[in-house]
């Protein structure tokens, strides 16, 4: 779990050094994951990236274990074709079946 955490760091690093650009998900280990920033963290990324200020984003990337979280994304799979049930053929050799009588109707018959 270590090893996925700091390869979700260094992608969210990464990313931003190439494409000044704070990313919503990352793609680790041909995964994707949704990134959640805590508290305005995300703002004062962008700012920093604003500014080009190098000090503040080392320091701002420096809090970024504590400041987000992280989700699997599950793949898209095409919903499941919904087929309906074939209907039960009676065959000719069986016999057809009898209702079932009730106990209210035993009473009123055995009057």
């Amino acid at each position: 779990m270590v090893r996925l955490d700091s390869a979700i760091l260094h992608a969210i690093v990464r990313h931003i050094e190439e494409k000044e650009k704070v990313p919503e998900r990352v793609r680790v280990r041909s995964r994707q994951y949704q990134i959640t920033y805590l508290d305005d963290h995300r703002q004062r990324l962008e700012d920093a990236i604003q500014r080009r200020d190098p000090d503040r984003l080392n320091m701002l990337f420096g809090q970024l274990p504590g400041r987000i979280k992280y989700q699997q994304l599950r793949p898209a799979r095409p919903a499941a074709r919904k087929v309906p049930p074939k209907p039960a053929h009676r065959s000719a050799k069986s016999p057809a079946k009898r209702p079932i009588r009730t106990a209210a109707r035993r009473r009123v018959r055995g009057r």
